[in-house]
């Protein structure tokens, strides 16, 4: 597909490339391919047709695994954050979606409801311990006990053992060994009932941490983004040969030649400090690409590395051409292959999810 004004290019065989970086640092457990939120902006149907090795896919609710269902997948899937309703169960039970449960409130809707329901085939739940990061799951000291209680209702299948890290992304965090033996201390009390175990996403999948476990669960990584912060060098994208599955390109409609002193853009946030060449190119914040993009952000520009100058308009920005040949009609690389959603994400202050997610619903999309 020919790029008319912006174009995002959607690479999916770097998603199974990453998928298989994700598979073999999970060791020998099983991996829950996470395409919630439309696969993280990169387009829900298209991603499950391509991780077609993936042993579940994890999406956010109800309303996620109904349109992934519809897709045609035979995959399990598993609703990350369990019931929003009551009404949730009457899908849960029809389609088999697996469910985690995060709250003794859960459970007693859990009991409440299936109890007295005919369910075609018990259920498989993900039970999530709060070991530490203080948002989803059972009190670790709780835990045991709601786990047997559920574990032993006759419409439950399976009962898996979770928790997330709040600080994998940050290896020498001591929060990430407290959560670890907060869990294990848990999993040791339990082992009569060999609970199947699940803690690591993108993070600790690629992390040094010992979070070996049944299940791990990629996110971002599988898009072709590290989850660690772009300023440790040695924890890039790259480094662990992570191949980028978004490209986003936009067309140069204007090339202007401004002098020094002249403004670039809305309320002067660029000033020219000498006499440049301009390019106009047709992507702004209507189409996803962040406001707040500083002056200085990276762009790349028929191979070469240049950068946006003056405020992001909705259907606008200016990067500098100076020193470059470039004319109207050239393509402007926003991120991908050339350069890291991730220096992107880090120059704006934005994460690389966030980045992905954001892309309105009036760009075009390529798969390749």
């Amino acid at each position: 597909m020919s790029v008319h004004r912006v174009l995002a290019s959607v690479d999916l065989k770097a998603l199974q490339h990453n998928f298989r970086i994700a598979r073999s640092h999970a060791g020998p457990g099983k991996v829950a391919a996470v395409i919630k939120a439309n696969a993280y902006g990169h387009g829900l149907e298209q991603a499950a047709g391509a991780l077609d090795d993936a042993d579940l896919f994890g999406v956010t609710d109800v309303n996620e695994a109904l349109t992934l269902k519809h897709t045609g997948t035979d995959k399990p899937i598993l609703i990350l954050q369990g019931l929003m309703t009551a009404e949730d169960l009457k899908p849960v039970t029809q389609e088999g979606f697996q469910l985690v449960v995060h709250s003794a409130e859960q459970l007693v809707i859990l009991d409440e409801n299936l109890s007295s329901m005919a369910i075609k085939k018990p259920l498989t739940f993900w039970l999530k311990m709060d070991s530490g990061m203080g948002r989803l799951g059972i009190p670790p000291q709780d835990f045991a006990a709601a786990y047997r209680a559920l574990l032993n209702r006759p419409y439950t299948k399976r009962v898996v053992m979770m928790t997330h890290l709040a600080n994998s992304s940050l290896p020498d965090s001591s929060l990430n060994l407290q959560q670890l033996k907060a869990f294990r201390n848990v999993e040791a009390d339990m082992v009569t009932d060999c609970p199947a175990t699940s803690i690591p996403s993108s993070s600790g999948i690629l992390s040094s941490l010992d979070t070996g476990s049944t299940w791990a669960r990629p996110g971002i990584m599988l898009y072709g983004s590290s989850p660690f912060g772009f300023a440790q060098e040695g924890l890039r994208r790259d480094s662990f040969n992570l191949q980028a599955v978004m490209t986003l390109k936009a067309r140069i409609i204007a090339v202007k030649n401004l002098r020094q002193g002249d403004n670039v853009g809305y309320c002067s946030q660029f000033i020219c400090p000498h006499d440049m060449r301009i390019g106009i190119v047709s992507i702004g914040y209507a189409d996803g690409y962040p406001s707040n993009a500083p002056n200085g952000t990276p762009v790349m520009v028929n191979g070469q590395r240049t950068q946006t100058v003056g405020r992001v308009s909705m259907d606008m920005l200016a990067v500098d051409l100076s020193n470059m040949d470039a004319s109207v009609g050239d393509l402007a690389t926003l991120w991908g292959k050339d350069l890291s959603l991730d220096e992107v994400a880090a120059k704006t202050g934005i994460l690389s999810y966030n980045l992905t997610c954001s892309i309105s619903r009036r760009v075009p999309f390529e798969y390749v």
